[in-house]
């Protein structure tokens, strides 16, 4: 059963979203990994034990590797100036039935056959046009939003969290990371 999170008139057409109730959390039922892939921009965040709060300018880049299999490289700015990174790697966990549903793992390529080094990541929601996304896992504790361009219009900011509420997501602790800009009528 799908149910879709209302949005506001001005957003809706732009908008590809797939979005259940809390105990029936899917990922979105269609995803192209080639537009998929790139250079994506966070915008905000749930706290993760993987990234120091003061974290900024923060990037991932999705890069296909093989069949199904990609590496995850997010980095960011330190506030001396330097860049730290993090690669990750990431499988599709059911490419035909669930193609937004990903595992994720930091492990070295020796620990990976564990179980328990692998996380789930699944793409919650996702533009048409490929131009914002937001990842997330089912026990509702990590959440990402992302844009290619480091900014995100105030509005898509405020939809996709209206979308996470939705999804059974407590967005208190939410870290704004990227830049917000206010739509303007011309």
């Amino acid at each position: 059963m799908n149910w879709s999170v209302p949005l506001p008139a001005t957003l809706s057409a732009s908008v590809a979203l797939s979005v259940p109730t809390p105990t029936l959390m899917k990922a979105v039922p269609q995803l192209d990994i080639t537009r998929f892939a790139g250079r994506w921009h966070e915008i905000a965040r749930l706290p993760s034990p993987l990234q120091r709060l003061t974290d900024r300018d923060i990037r991932l880049d999705i890069e296909p590797l093989d069949a199904d299999q990609y590496r995850l490289r997010r980095s960011c700015s330190e506030p001396d100036g330097s860049e730290r990174r993090q690669d990750f790697h990431a499988r599709r966990r059911y490419p035909v039935e669930e193609p937004g549903q990903f595992q994720r793992t930091a492990a070295p390529a020796w620990a990976q056959w564990l179980p328990s080094t692998w996380k789930d990541l699944w793409v919650l929601a996702i533009d048409r046009q490929y131009q914002w996304l937001m990842l997330g896992e089912p026990r509702l504790r990590e959440l990402w939003m992302f844009a290619r361009e480091p900014q995100m219009e105030r509005q898509m900011l405020e939809a996709l969290k209206s979308t996470a509420r939705g999804l059974g997501y407590d967005l208190a602790p939410l870290i704004v990371s990227g830049q917000l800009r206010s739509f303007r009528m011309v």
